[in-house]
């Protein structure tokens, strides 16, 4: 790699080094380059969107509350977001009390390990009723690295492309150049131009 550096600046390849070559090398480093700031642009997109998640969390769970359920019945997968259960968790029926001396008996949602008459954790809002808490530090830590991913694997795919169509370019141009120096050299070694020195008959 250092090579490259050196040749894109200019120096070193001694005197048989080409502009292609130059050339080639400054498009190599240019495309390490790219996929370095695509990592962080990546990782700081990552970033934004688990810095906002955590401040909508926030800002949803400011206006719940989390209050103490006695399970009733045996907890059922949820196919859809309702009652506090969201889509792909558990619910099952229970019992709480909120507000204070208000109690309220309702589907919740709740951990598939849950059994009839233990404890769980639910969310309420002001008036008692279900809701749905606010994302789990898990989920956004998910959500985060896939967009990362997936903004720095669109990124390295446009700079594989981009610097494949130059490498291809550059392929041309060294065969062109090729071509023209040995119409130039080649006469001279075959003797079609003259005789090369000390031969012919």
């Amino acid at each position: 790699m250092f090579d490259h550096v050196r040749l894109a600046a200019g120096l070193g390849g001694g005197p048989l080094c080409r502009s292609v070559d130059r050339a080639r090398s400054r498009a190599l480093l240019g495309a390490w380059l790219a996929m370095v700031l695509a990592a962080v642009g990546a990782v700081t997109a990552g970033a934004v969107v688990f810095h906002s998640s955590q401040v909508e969390a926030s800002r949803v769970a400011a206006h719940l509350h989390r209050v103490e359920a006695v399970v009733r019945t045996a907890p059922q997968q949820a196919d859809f977001t309702a009652s506090g259960a969201t889509a792909g968790g558990y619910r099952a029926t229970a019992t709480w009390t909120y507000p204070p001396g208000h109690q309220v008996t309702d589907q919740a949602a709740v951990p598939s390990t849950a059994v009839p008459g233990s404890k769980v954790a639910v969310w309420v809002d002001a008036t008692g009723s279900p809701a749905a808490g606010p994302r789990s530090t898990t989920d956004m830590v998910a959500t985060a690295g896939f967009i990362a991913l997936g903004a720095w694997s669109a990124a390295a795919l446009t700079v594989s492309v981009a610097y494949g169509v130059r490498r291809s370019r550059l392929e041309h141009r060294a065969e062109d150049e090729w071509q023209t120096d040995w119409a130039v050299v080649e006469p001279t070694w075959t003797g079609r131009a003259g005789g090369r020195p000390g031969g012919g008959d």
